[in-house]
């Protein structure tokens, strides 16, 4: 059986300060334990006498739940101090709680512990039984949250924020570290004024340390490294270059299945198969399906191949963004970078789909940072901004099991802290 003296080692509670301890009430889920410290009188706080006498006795109730799913209260019988000097009281120090909390530090140290896991603070407080509130009491109390320092290569990107301040808008930044996965920092909101501040507040030299800068083809984005990492090299993320011709095939597809009645096969296949449309060749050719009434098996690469000779714009679209795929698949010197981007830009301009002339005019506006991503780099690999988009989806999903978080700053705190478990756990 169980005795105080080994609850209180389970508690952490030093046993030097201790007078008497008993284990008064112990049901299936709850645990109470009564302790009464020793007479250690310190000195006066207020004139530093040693003429100390006690004026009284009172209870404290500390909630000290170490174990989940189970209730363990520490009563503790306290002396309240007088002293003869100055006629001054003071309660008597102890090192299990702090004054005026009525949980114990060892609880607060597992709560901050398990504030490190992606889960919700109602559910930390259900598991220590405690109150949400006291959860997040505690975890502001922690030290405010501080940036990493600018990596080598920094992406930057947003993510959705409903509970953003309406001054800020709804979509704060994100900056990340692409090789170590790391979160840098978040910022309150993409737009210019908020990030003007932000930057301006980071020293030039720490800035000019930033070799590569990586975003989507958002002007303010290009602002910012026009303004503050003029010295690095502008990347526009592979990613949303592709999806400049996933957008315009969905565009031109929709187009045609709505010029066909709703009844017939054509506007059928278009409209379920829309996602066989998007795929790489290579992919789509392995793609079979079996009739259910013949057994025999067929090729979804020759349904899509039927499709695209009958709609001549679909088969446009589609092939020129297989050939923009194929021929930017690996990376190449500036200059054929250049070459090929320039190839691209003529002959979509030719284009009577209007479709491919807004490509143009996007590739043309953007020519620089497109070439960037495809030319060879220092790292000898693709830079993107995948990192950026995997710690989105990261952030939201906090965000969704939290309930939503009522206020930027907590939110941005608890992600850099949770960001810092998430780099210890990788090294």
């Amino acid at each position: 059986m169980i005795d105080s003296n080994d609850i209180l080692t389970l508690l952490s509670i030093p046993g030097e300060e201790v007078l008497t301890s008993e284990i008064i009430k112990d049901t299936n889920d709850t645990t109470y334990v009564e302790i009464e410290l020793k007479d250690n009188r310190p000195c006066c706080p207020f004139c530093h006498s040693n003429n100390i006498g006690i004026k009284d006795y009172y209870n404290v109730k500390i909630n000290n739940n170490i174990i989940k799913q189970h209730k363990l209260f520490v009563n503790i019988r306290m002396r309240r101090y007088k002293c003869k000097q100055c006629g001054k009281t003071f309660k008597q120090p102890y090192s299990l709680y702090k004054d005026k909390t009525h949980i114990s530090s060892h609880v607060k140290d597992i709560i901050k512990n398990m504030l490190l896991a992606p889960v919700s603070m109602q559910y930390i407080a259900k598991e220590m039984g405690v109150t949400r509130q006291t959860v997040i009491n505690i975890f502001d109390e922690m030290p405010d949250a501080q940036r990493l320092k600018l990596p080598d290569v920094l992406c930057i990107d947003e993510f959705h924020f409903s509970n953003a301040n309406s001054k800020a808008g709804k979509f704060p930044s994100v900056l990340s570290n692409p090789f170590k996965s790391e979160i840098i920092d978040l910022i309150e909101s993409r737009r210019k004024p908020y990030l003007q501040r932000y930057f301006n507040e980071i020293p030039l030299e720490e800035r000019k340390k930033v070799k590569y800068f990586i975003s989507d083809m958002n002007e303010t984005y290009r602002y910012v490294h026009n303004t503050y990492f003029k010295n690095s090299i502008y990347i526009v993320d592979h990613f949303h270059i592709v999806k400049l011709f996933t957008e315009a095939i969905q565009a031109v597809r929709v187009r045609i299945m709505k010029s066909n009645d709703k009844d017939t096969p054509a506007y059928k296949f278009l409209k379920k198969n829309w996602k066989l449309f998007l795929m790489n060749r290579y992919d789509l050719e392995k793609l079979t399906y079996t009739n259910e009434k013949t057994g025999i098996v067929y090729s979804y690469a020759d349904k899509v191949n039927m499709v695209l000779k009958t709609y001549p714009e679909l088969h446009e679209i589609y092939y020129a963004k297989d050939l923009f795929c194929n021929k930017m698949l690996k990376l190449h010197e500036y200059t054929e970078t250049k070459t090929s981007i320039e190839f691209f830009i003529n002959n979509f301009s030719l284009s009577t789909l209007k479709e491919l002339n807004n490509i143009a005019n996007t590739f043309t506006n953007w020519k620089e940072e497109i070439i960037n991503a495809y030319s060879k780099n220092s790292f000898g690999v693709v830079l993107t901004n995948a990192i950026a988009e995997s710690n989105n989806n990261y952030i939201q999903k906090l965000i969704n099991m939290g309930y939503g978080y009522t206020n930027f700053p907590r939110l941005r705190k608890r992600i850099l802290y949770m960001s810092s478990n998430r780099k210890r756990g990788s090294d």
